[in-house]
């Protein structure tokens, strides 16, 4: 039976695998870093909604990818008292 621990690590990396993919997913739509910067330039709220996206999704990558760095570090005992911050981030 998995421990606290793997089944956490499981679901950090399943949620950061969902993230990564939805900011390719977003960034293709926006048409790229040049597509930003134009899309800057001339005011389109669409694109510039779109990269707003992708800015929160890093975001949220790079806290799960601390948390996970921690998780792997941590042994049973602190795994479980952070497992209920590790649910809220990959709710």
């Amino acid at each position: 039976m998995p421990s606290i621990k793997q089944n956490l690590e499981k679901q950090l990396q399943a949620r950061l695998d969902e993230w990564k993919a939805e900011i390719d997913e977003a960034e293709a739509k926006a048409g790229g870093e040049k597509a930003r910067a134009e899309a800057e330039k001339a005011g389109a709220e669409a694109q510039k909604q779109l990269w707003s996206k992708v800015d929160d999704l890093k975001k949220k990558v790079d806290s799960a990818q601390q948390r996970l760095v921690e998780l792997k570090n941590a042994g049973e005992e602190k795994a479980a008292g952070i497992k209920a911050e590790i649910e809220r981030l990959v709710a």
